[in-house]
């Protein structure tokens, strides 16, 4: 995720079918997406008792409305095509077969134009977009708040019950 958030150039993601977990993840962090009628988005720490990573809840919080970003980490449940569209996840759904082409398509407009200027773009955005100054007290509740939820209860029996490919039981 550094690695995308850092490249100078825009990350473009492509996604036909399912993006779970640290997938979607990914393409939170990617500067555009695209996908064709198969793409669903969900993020899935809820249904294994997971804490999620401050950064990673900062990329979704980057991208979407506190609402939506709130609905997918309290429910799991996948967001599918034409609501991820509408919600701003992806930025254009393509009809299946013409994703790749149409993501290359872009690639090769972009490729025109100055890289100085898209990679300074990139750059600004990404520090404008993660200007959230906390306090270390705030820091350390949220550390604490993890923490919690790694010795707790729902955490190893999400893992038991994944381990065994079971739903689990909180």
């Amino acid at each position: 995720m550094r690695a995308v958030t850092a490249f100078p150039a825009p990350v473009i993601a492509m996604v036909q079918g399912s993006a779970w977990g640290g997938a979607c993840d990914l393409v939170m962090t990617c500067d555009m997406a695209f996908g064709d009628e198969s793409c669903a988005f969900a993020i899935t720490p809820a249904k294994l008792g997971l804490p999620y990573n401050v950064s990673g809840i900062l990329h979704f919080l980057n991208r979407l409305p506190l609402n939506v970003v709130a609905e997918m980490f309290c429910t799991a449940e996948p967001i599918g095509a034409e609501r991820a569209l509408q919600l701003g996840i992806i930025n254009d759904l393509t009809p299946r077969g013409a994703l790749e082409e149409r993501v290359y398509k872009l690639g090769e407009v972009i490729a025109t134009r100055s890289s100085a200027a898209i990679s300074s773009f990139k750059t600004t955005a990404r520090i404008l977009a993660e200007a959230r100054p906390i306090s270390p007290e705030t820091f350390e509740h949220i550390q604490g708040l993890r923490r919690n939820v790694y010795h707790g209860a729902d955490y190893n029996e999400g893992v038991r019950a994944f381990v065994e490919k079971r739903a689990p039981k909180f």
